[in-house]
């Protein structure tokens, strides 16, 4: 469990170095795909085993954003959600053209697409209810792992005094993820933010170029 400056728990941040069934599992181990749930998972390392071992409860997925001239008037911008090599659950797709086209927003859009996917998968499968969202995105780990609660306690307003962007559109995917966790309806599920390296992430990263290329 990972844990802030002040030695509070951060329940939504996953790393593996803190956790006690990941920290003895090598990264490249770490992750494996599932042939039969079509789905990637931890794996985990105990005292009673001598190897590594799938946990049955986890599903890792990587969500990635992209943006081609960002920052001008010919921006386009596109989402990726990976769940494994030839997944059916792989996803992606470009952000409607009616909405700003940023680097930010595209990754936004695929948490939102992954979340989605996510809530069909276990609502099949209940066994599934360890949640890691694997991004490279640094800003989209903070949010939603560290700052949303103290946002929405500011109406949206952030440490420096201006506005949060995208603040109203975070808070729904956290309300999202509330739900998940602890509504009668659907919740149970718990739901980490892992922050990966890019070299991590290039198979997210090829399906939102994938949006893009065909454009």
């Amino acid at each position: 469990m990972a844990y802030d400056e002040y030695g509070e728990e951060i329940r939504r941040l996953f790393v593996p170095s803190e956790d006690p069934c990941s920290r003895l599992v090598p990264l490249q181990q770490l992750v494996v795909y599932d042939t039969s749930k079509q789905i990637s998972q931890l794996q985990m390392k105990v005292l009673a085993k001598p190897d590594p071992f799938p946990n049955p409860s986890s599903m890792v997925v990587y969500i990635d954003g992209a943006c081609r001239n960002n920052g001008t008037p010919t921006a386009r911008a596109s989402y990726g959600v990976y769940f494994g090599p030839n997944s059916p659950y792989n996803s992606y797709g470009l952000l409607p053209a009616s909405r700003p086209q940023t680097s930010t927003l595209a990754e936004i859009e695929a948490l939102s697409q992954a979340l989605k996917i996510i809530s069909e998968v276990t609502d099949r499968d209940f066994k599934l209810s360890e949640i890691k969202l694997a991004t490279d995105s640094s800003f989209l780990v903070d949010s939603m792992s560290k700052w949303m609660e103290q946002w929405i306690e500011n109406e949206g307003v952030g440490s420096r005094g201006t506005r949060v962007a995208h603040f109203e559109v975070l808070k729904q995917l956290h309300d999202k993820l509330d739900y998940m966790e602890y509504s009668d309806e659907g919740g149970g599920r718990e739901v980490q933010f892992w922050h990966i390296p890019r070299e991590m992430n290039r198979e997210a990263d090829a399906l939102a170029n994938r949006a893009l290329d065909g454009a």
